[in-house]
Order: C-alpha cells, then structure tokens, then sequence
C-alpha cells in the first residue's frame, strides 16, 4: 500500500528558490529542478539506504553521501549493451565507477526482480531523475512494480519523469490529449500504454493500476492550462539543442518538456 505525499509538476518559482536558497549547484532546467526538489522533498537522514534508479554519471548519489551520510547505491547498466558512443561521456563507465567508490554500482536494468541482484525490501528511498522516461512502454509496470518490492516499510518512491506537453503537436495534439485524458476508459489499456506520456494524469494512472492501488486525487492538470501556465517549467533551449547535437534531430521546433513529480511512502 502507498500513500501519497506529491503529485505535482516542476514549476518556475520553486526552481528560483532552489536556486538562491541550496548549496548543491542547481541549473536552470528539468534536471536541475529534479536535484532541487529531491533534496528539499523529505528529510535525509545519516545511514538511510538510497537507491538512484538511473543515475549514470551523476554527482547526486555522491553528494547525498557526503552531505548526509547515506547508503548510496546507482543502478544503471551505463548504456553497455546499445554501444552508443553518447554514454562514455569522456569516460569509461568503469573509470567512473572506480572514481567514486563512496557509492555502490550495480550494472544492470531495474524491472526484473528474478534476474536482478539489488536486494528485495532493503532501501528507505528509491528516487529518479529524468530517467523513468527513459524506460519503453511494455517494461514500464515491471519497473515500477520492482522499485516497490525494493522499498523497506515506510520507504519512499520519490520521482521526477520527464513529460512532454501537448503543445508540441499543435493544436490537434492537444484536443486529442484533452479527449484521452477526459475519458481514458473508451481506450483500451494496450493504447493507454503505448501513450504512457501522453499526459501528466495518464502516467499516474498507470502507475497506480501496476501497483494496484486506487488512483489518488490528481490536480488539476488540465491540457490547456498546463501547455499555457507560464508557471509551468519547461526544458531549456540549451537542452534542445543538446538533443540536436546528439541526437542529429532535424526539427528545430522548442519542445516543450515538463518534470511530472511523484513521492509515495511505503505504508
């Protein structure tokens, strides 16, 4: 059983505030917001057991290490098995391993618990940042229904998942996205899946059908005031072009991407 301690979206005020009020250096985009909110949703406690599902090359883990005293393990397979030149970052994955052995890394995918070695109801966090989004469709139930048995009683899921808003396909796009999440039950389940990021409410959602718990109360995530709020936080035009670079994108359109936020406690 889970309770509920957020769901929200990333927004521009509380970024400023992380910005001028954390010691941990803060950039002005998703993943920044994501550090900032991670460090300011709960209290972090000397000893605690926390798992970052993801979290490659990041500094996170080693800072909650060595500002806090925690238990840090990563859980990512550093992209071994695509051979994709984007994850050596200047480096091996080994090299980064071997550089931070203040945090315990486990090479491997989260979603497979009879193939997984991370150890079953051991860790008092689970957090993510901009990487959920990262996980295809079909594995996504898997995944979630994995990070809960990784959860010790009164655990906590704390994770932010990259959402692009429907503006980006216009305004068809958004009627559509306002149809779907108005009426989600004249779609079959297979059609909600395959969309899992189509809207905020639509990936809570499933959440909640894989853990197989009631849908919590939402906000108000309405499309159209979402896509229009200017209070809505959206990646940076330096991300975008991150993504053309990288990516060799040919669409030079700004796509709006927002960080969907959810904390649950293990009850």
């Amino acid at each position: 059983m889970l309770k509920f301690k957020e769901i929200s979206l990333a927004n521009v005020q509380r970024i400023y505030n992380f910005k001028k009020n954390l010691d941990y250096e803060i950039s002005f985009g998703i993943k920044g917001f994501d550090y900032g909110w991670l460090l300011t949703s709960r209290k972090w406690k000397q000893g605690e057991k926390v798992l970052d599902v993801g979290g490659a090359y990041s500094d996170f883990p080693s800072y909650l290490n060595r500002q806090f005293g925690c238990e840090t393990w990563v859980v990512d397979d550093f992209g071994i098995d695509v051979n994709d030149p984007f994850w050596q970052r200047n480096m091996t994955p080994k090299n980064h391993v071997d550089a931070h052995p203040e945090n315990k890394y486990v090479l491997e995918r989260v979603g497979d618990p009879d193939r997984s070695s991370l150890p079953t109801g051991y860790f008092d966090v689970v957090y993510s940042a901009s990487a959920l989004e990262h996980v295809p469709p079909e594995l996504t139930p898997a995944v979630w229904k994995h990070m809960y048995s990784l959860l010790a009683p009164q655990g906590e899921l704390i994770h932010a998942i990259d959402i692009p808003l429907a503006s980006n396909g216009g305004l068809g796009k958004m009627f559509q996205a306002t149809i779907f999440d108005a009426v989600p039950w004249l779609f079959p389940y297979n059609f909600q899946l395959n969309h899992y990021l189509a809207t905020p409410r639509n990936y809570v959602r499933l959440v909640s059908k894989a853990l197989n718990f009631n849908v919590p109360p939402i906000p108000d995530f309405n499309i159209w005031k979402v896509c229009l709020d200017p209070d809505i936080l959206c990646e940076s035009l330096m991300h975008g072009w991150y993504r053309i670079t990288k990516d060799k994108m040919t669409d030079y359109r700004f796509q709006r991407v927002g960080s969907l936020l959810l904390h649950f406690v293990k009850a």
